[in-house]
């Protein structure tokens, strides 16, 4: 019995090792062509979210008191002039991708995957020369490290509070591997950055709402650069930080079983569960837009409404639950603000969360009006929505399957025109379309570190 139980705690105590050989073996090559053409995907979108974020009230905030800290550097930031240490770099680029809750969702955890692990490897791509695919390779590497532990933390029956921020917790790992595997770092090494990454693990969601959610996912980023850069330089580290005796899956989820993040590893990819977000909003949220601006040309004015009753997904409630915000980052996960919107403009853009559009009096009434039930038959990409008129009429609508969902993912093109609207938001047109097709032609390109020069402000 005891050599049983020796046995099995050796099996369990083994994760980091093969994570660790994974990162260390797997090449560009090895990865299935629909994993390398998400990798591209993944990191335009997330390149044009950067962009487009870095104008944000958050990331200003940010820039102040990363400056005030560190001081400045010389890694381009993506929509900045200003330029800043490596790890700084990594914090504010992943922060702004955020900043809009634009980035995207692995469906079935609801992490955000690329921002931290992209963040990370443009910053070191401006310290050291390396190809597009060794980039995008690292940000695969990182990403399905990252999903896989987000996976097991979130199965049903963990143990572990919904409260976690899960972005956090396993971003800064998937970050340092991404990390380590640039810096070529052996594989005593990158079980090291594994294990550092792993004791850095952070992030609650009562960050939701405010300026903190870009915060919690920026951290990881660098988290990761640092447990990396700490492991290349000799820094030992236990060696089953993730899932060893008090390690972060027994105290975060005592009933998870950690062996699972191995299964299917290096054949299964979780990447190829990730979504894009047509809509700036927390992407529980999406299929209640859908349904509203499909409703929304049937619909009279505002003061014809008597009552709007929306059908939901238990993840729209329990996420997005404030039904008055009364700032962007609050706006950005309300239900009720957003379908509110989208019913009486037709359109569910940037300029729908903004400041003007959360003090719209005609937006604020329709909340006021507006009731949100569970309904335990949904899933989580679906929703419906009831609309009464006071003259008695009834418009509805259902939503069986949500835009940017694995069942309707954005095409190329759609993710081209997101990428296009953000970037514009900082970049002139012509640096605009420049850097989408490096972003493009990074599988072919000598110099990822192009992406990060293309994308800062002279």
């Amino acid at each position: 019995m005891q050599n049983a139980q020796a046995a099995a705690l050796g099996s369990r105590n083994a994760v980091s090792a093969r994570l660790a050989e994974f990162a260390a073996d797997m090449r560009w090559q090895d990865l299935p062509t629909a994993v390398q053409r998400e990798a591209v995907r993944s990191f335009l979108n997330w390149t044009g979210c950067a962009v487009g974020g870095a104008r944000s009230a958050s990331a200003e905030a940010a820039l102040r008191g990363l400056t005030a800290m560190s001081g400045t550097g010389t890694t381009p930031l993506l929509g900045r002039a200003e330029r800043l240490q490596p790890a700084d770099a990594a914090l504010f680029n992943c922060l702004a991708s955020a900043a809009d809750t634009f980035d995207d969702t692995h469906l079935s955890t609801i992490t955000h995957p690329t921002g931290p692990v992209a963040a990370a490897v443009l910053a070191l791509a401006d310290t050291r020369r390396i190809s597009g695919r060794t980039l995008l390779l690292a940000l695969a590497i990182g990403i399905e490290i990252e999903c896989r532990i987000s996976a097991v933390i979130t199965a049903p029956g963990s143990g572990a509070s919904q409260g976690w921020y899960i972005t956090g917790v396993s971003g800064g790992i998937g970050a340092a591997a991404a990390a380590a595997r640039l810096l070529g770092a052996s594989r005593t090494e990158l079980v090291a950055a594994l294990g550092l990454a792993a004791a850095q693990a952070s992030g609650v969601r009562a960050t939701h709402g405010s300026m903190s959610v870009a915060f919690v996912p920026g951290i990881a980023a660098r988290n990761g650069v640092a447990a990396a850069h700490f492991a290349a330089a000799g820094f030992a580290c236990s060696e089953a930080v993730i899932e060893g005796r008090n390690g972060l899956l027994p105290v975060l989820a005592p009933q998870a079983e950690p062996e699972a993040i191995l299964h299917g590893l290096g054949g299964r990819y979780e990447m190829l569960g990730n979504a894009y977000k047509p809509y700036p909003c927390g992407i529980v949220i999406h299929p209640s837009i859908d349904a509203c601006l499909a409703l929304a040309g049937r619909c009279p004015a505002p003061e014809a409404i008597a009552a709007v009753e929306l059908a939901v997904h238990a993840d729209a409630l329990a996420l997005c639950w404030r039904k008055l915000p009364v700032t962007p980052p609050e706006a950005q996960v309300s239900l009720y603000h957003w379908a509110a919107a989208a019913l009486l403009r037709g359109a569910a853009g940037l300029e729908e969360g903004d400041a003007s559009a959360i003090a719209d009096p005609r937006i604020r009434a329709l909340q006021e009006r507006m009731q949100a039930q569970v309904d335990p038959a949904l899933a989580s990409g679906q929703a419906r929505v009831e609309i009464r008129l006071k003259d008695g009429t009834i418009l509805r609508h259902a939503i069986t399957e949500a835009t940017g969902s694995l069942e309707r993912p954005m095409s190329d093109v759609q993710l081209a025109g997101k990428f296009r609207a953000l970037a514009r938001l900082r970049l002139g047109e012509v640096q605009v379309e420049t850097l989408l097709q490096a972003c493009l032609q990074l599988p072919d390109s000598a110099d990822a570190g192009v992406i990060g020069r293309l994308g800062a402000l002279a």
